[in-house]
């Protein structure tokens, strides 16, 4: 039985008589038969600890005499029996992750009201006497708590728990390789292939894919390309269902593509020269590659340097700079143009017979961006002329008419790379 700590009290004061009172309470175990309470003489009382039912009541008196005394109601303090409450949860089926679980709680002495707390791991989910779920997984643990009806004499709160389990579903794994394995060349096949894959089910879809992009038509378990690039990366995804037929995929390792570099080669650029001299080439090669030069003519290679060779072709020559072999081949041009250099004749005869007519500079031409000046021996400048060239030859005149006979001195200026300044006497004949 249960001790219990009743406190009784009254609902309004007492009233008549002489206005003091004198306040006893009493108990009974049968409602019948009543017995004083020692001490209990305050207008409240808290018997203490009850282990059977028991009645109460309070006596009140005021003055002397059999009307200065009354008693209040009787009030019956009952004294239920300690229950033990429980609850039971059956373990869920082992089913496939997805399936929804119903779990329903089995209160035992838990009144007709109790109130029901679901949770999964701890964590709160739910309320009332059953929780469904379709998102548990393998090892969760589900939890009620039952809190018998209130006023219920029992134990308190009953708990209990059952762990999840689900079909084991592993997860597919992939894992690929490629051949060649090292470098290749620009344009040299590459081939993808499967290397183990495990949980593959009845029926796998393959998808190559290049830097996460799958690639079209690249549905096989077998990849190959001529036209990846250096630092790509190639995985595959396979998509297959389950034992419970359920969708899953799954990707491969990453496949990092390296592609040899093309040989960079540069000639270096084009270089004029005049006939009869030479010209250093600046020829450039990345890395560390055999180069070759064609035509070899007119070359020479001090020091062995293979990349800046003298060049003194008597012609104007195209020289081609070369290196690496298939797709990793590169190769550049440089031009040596071969310039004649400029004559000037120290003598010429103004005088209209067809011959020598005029003062012609041979090859002045090639050198279009020029100065001719000539001066008179007490240096004044008789003539000059931009761009000499035939269309503005000096024909031996001075101011319209004819030089004399003498000589005259000149200064011939050619600018650009193979600028040069020249300077003599010429003759005028007649």
């Amino acid at each position: 039985m249960q001790a219990l700590r009743p406190l009784l009290t009254s609902t309004g004061d007492a009233g008549g008589g002489t206005g003091t009172f004198a306040y006893q309470w009493e108990f009974s175990a049968d409602s019948t038969n009543w017995t004083v309470i020692g001490g209990a003489t305050g207008s409240t009382f808290a018997p203490g600890p009850l282990s059977a039912n028991t009645f109460f009541r309070r006596r009140v008196t005021s003055g002397t005499g059999t009307c200065s005394t009354g008693v209040s109601n009787v009030v019956a303090v009952r004294v239920q029996p300690v229950v033990t409450t429980s609850v039971t949860l059956a373990t869920p089926p082992v089913q496939c992750p997805g399936t929804p679980l119903t779990f329903t709680a089995v209160p035992t002495n838990a009144g007709t009201a109790p109130t029901f707390r679901w949770l999964v791991n701890n964590v709160a989910v739910a309320s009332g006497p059953t929780f469904t779920s379709s998102t548990l997984v393998t090892g969760d643990v589900v939890r009620v708590e039952v809190t018998p009806t209130a006023g219920l004499c029992s134990t308190g709160v009953a708990a209990t728990s059952v762990t999840v389990t689900r079909t084991p579903t592993p997860l597919p794994t992939l894992a690929i390789t490629v051949q060649p394995g090292g470098p290749v060349c620009p344009g040299a096949p590459l081939t993808f292939s499967i290397a183990s894959v495990t949980e593959a089910g009845p029926a796998p879809a393959y998808q190559w894919q290049v830097n996460g992009n799958d690639v079209a038509g690249a549905t096989g378990p077998v990849f190959t390309s001529t036209t990846l690039r250096d630092g790509q990366t190639v995985t595959l995804r396979l998509n297959t269902t389950n034992v419970c037929a359920q969708p899953v995929s799954a990707v491969s390792n990453g496949v990092t593509v390296r592609i040899l570099p093309p040989v960079d080669v540069d000639a270096g650029p084009d270089k004029e020269i005049l006939a009869g001299t030479s010209v250093r080439l600046e020829g450039r090669a990345d890395g560390n590659y055999p180069v070759r030069w064609t035509p070899t003519v007119g070359l020479a290679f001090p020091g062995n340097d293979q990349l800046h060779p003298v060049a003194s072709p008597t012609v104007t020559t195209t020289y081609t700079l070369s290196a690496g072999d298939g797709g990793c081949a590169d190769s550049d041009q440089v031009t040596v143009t071969v310039r004649p250099p400029i004559r000037i004749p120290n003598a010429f005869t103004p005088n209209n017979d067809g011959r020598d007519d005029t003062w012609q500079i041979e090859f002045i031409e090639q050198f279009p961006d020029n100065t001719v000046s000539v001066f008179n021996r007490w240096g004044n400048r008789i003539f000059s002329a931009e761009n000499y060239s035939r269309a503005n030859e000096w024909r031996g005149d001075i101011n319209g008419q004819p030089a004399p006979v003498g000589t005259y001195y000149y200064v011939v200026v050619t600018r650009g790379p193979l600028g040069k300044s020249y300077s003599g006497s010429i003759t005028i004949l007649y």
